[in-house]
């Protein structure tokens, strides 16, 4: 099944209006659910918009699928078997974009990007990342940080040894997000 999607100028890649042909070959995943706390079904895609390793999100408020309230290209990077992104919602109701790479390599890892909606957008809300390494057990870890207050907890080892930790970054609209991951995850 096909249907036809019309963006007007508001991908960023796009100068003029666009139109964009959204199929099952080129949607990741799709979630249908009130993101926006309206009481109304919102639907976020991810999808990849051309030939890229990236995945792109775009997200509609209501049942007019005309007028996304988010496009962003490039979010996050989308591979093949055991790497293929997909959304989902948290427990409170937040969307949440979920990417790894669990099958190929030594390093294996998995990052969510929780986003939600506050003041009338769509907000990078939270970070978090878990990775191991399938020869070295020993070099694995968590790091899990609440982007609007900045605090977060860094878990490394099979100990579990957890520190609290303060990061930089804080809550962005989505759309400019640029996959610069809270360092703080990653000085150990």
């Amino acid at each position: 099944m096909r249907f036809l999607i019309l963006i007007f100028g508001l991908l960023p890649t796009f100068a003029q209006a666009q139109s964009v042909t959204v199929t099952p070959e080129t949607t990741l995943s799709q979630v249908d659910a009130d993101l926006n706390n309206d009481g109304i079904i919102d639907r976020a895609i991810l999808l990849r918009l051309k030939e890229s390793e990236d995945a792109s999100l775009i997200i509609w408020n209501g049942p007019d699928f005309v007028q996304p309230a988010v496009s962003t290209d490039d979010i996050i990077w989308a591979g093949g078997l055991g790497q293929i992104p997909h959304l989902q919602l948290a427990e409170n109701g937040s969307l949440q974009i979920v990417s790894m790479n669990i099958s190929i390599g030594r390093d294996r890892w998995e990052q969510t990007l929780t986003i939600a909606y506050r003041k009338g957008r769509y907000l990078l809300a939270g970070f978090t990342y878990d990775w191991y390494d399938t020869l070295d057990l020993e070099n694995s870890g968590s790091c899990d940080v609440n982007l609007f207050n900045g605090k977060g907890f860094l878990t490394l080892g099979q100990a579990g040894r957890e520190h609290k930790i303060r990061v930089a970054l804080r809550a962005m609209p989505i759309a400019d997000w640029d996959a610069i991951e809270p360092r703080e995850c990653f000085d150990q």
